[in-house]
């Protein structure tokens, strides 16, 4: 994950960078973004992804759950075991 973060950075600031130097070189104004206002977006952002992970992310806060848990991961093991396929 940190990986794939990097590159779409690398990615996103020349990116950034070849549309300012594009619109100056027409004669048009430049992108009227500020230091800040990017690292606002940015953050937004982050704060945004990181909440849809940990939403979608299985969480077993109760004490069922993770007996749930438990057992499917003892059932997983069991298939994988007998070569009855790949688990769910």
């Amino acid at each position: 994950m940190k990986e794939r973060s990097i590159a779409l950075i690398r990615l996103i600031v020349p990116l950034y960078s070849f549309i300012n130097l594009t619109l100056l070189a027409s004669g048009y104004t430049p992108l009227p973004f500020e230091t800040n206002q990017i690292e606002t977006a940015l953050t937004a952002l982050l704060g945004a992804g990181s909440l849809i992970y940990a939403w979608w992310k299985n969480n077993n806060m109760t004490e069922a759950a993770q007996h749930a848990q438990v057992t499917l991961r003892e059932w997983n093991d069991s298939v994988q075991r007998n070569g009855q396929g790949k688990s769910v």
